[in-house]
């Protein structure tokens, strides 16, 4: 996303101090007038229920800007974003984002289109997790999170950071289950660990 903002903006927010952000650290909270550029590392972007349960409804790469969903809208934001990784992110305020956009007519075709894909990924994590079973629930995420540009034969590299509780917070279900899923996977095929490294089959 941040290749599409102007060259010369792009080099000045980039030498700008950095935060760094351990695994499990809010990058973004709900009311926080920012949007951050994703330097470094991976980080999940949840709804937190009143119960303390996660909803999450996406993940953001190095290159991506968070917060910038929040940047055009006017009501109560419930949206929070936490390191998946250590991770490295640089603040910008929301007038600054603003007058560049303002200067930059050609950047809201681009941003219609983010925000667009942004509302069609979460409305089909939401349907899964809304109507798939469990099962269904974490062959989907998995599918999602596989690197698709690191693969051998059929199989695709799956994240190492991510533990089974991370996976079990983003299908909504526990940790317990998960494993027992990911044991399964292993034991018919659709996983296979190479040097503490899974990877899945490719779907057809």
């Amino acid at each position: 996303m941040l290749s599409f903002f102007p060259k010369k903006h792009v080099e000045n927010w980039l030498k700008r101090d950095r935060k760094v952000m351990n695994k499990g650290e809010f990058i973004m909270s709900p009311g926080e007038q920012l949007v951050y550029i994703l330097v470094k590392g991976t980080a999940q972007i949840f709804h937190l229920h009143p119960d303390g349960k996660e909803c999450v409804i996406g993940l953001a790469m190095p290159g991506e800007c968070i917060g910038i969903l929040e940047l055009f809208s006017q009501r109560e934001q419930k949206r929070f974003t936490k390191a998946l990784t250590q991770t490295e992110v640089i603040a910008l305020t929301f007038d600054e984002v603003k007058k560049v956009i303002t200067e930059t007519p050609e950047l809201s075709m681009f941003l219609l289109h983010y925000v667009t894909e942004r509302l069609e990924e979460t409305l089909e994590i939401l349907e899964q997790v809304a109507y798939g079973k469990v099962e269904e629930r974490l062959l989907f995420l998995l599918n999602k999170l596989a690197e698709k540009d690191q693969s051998q034969g059929e199989f695709i590299r799956l994240p190492d950071y991510l533990t089974h509780r991370d996976l079990a917070g983003m299908i909504a279900s526990t940790r317990e289950t998960v494993t027992f899923l990911m044991n399964k996977f292993l034991q018919v095929g659709t996983l296979v660990q190479i040097d503490k490294t899974l990877w899945l089959r490719i779907s057809e």
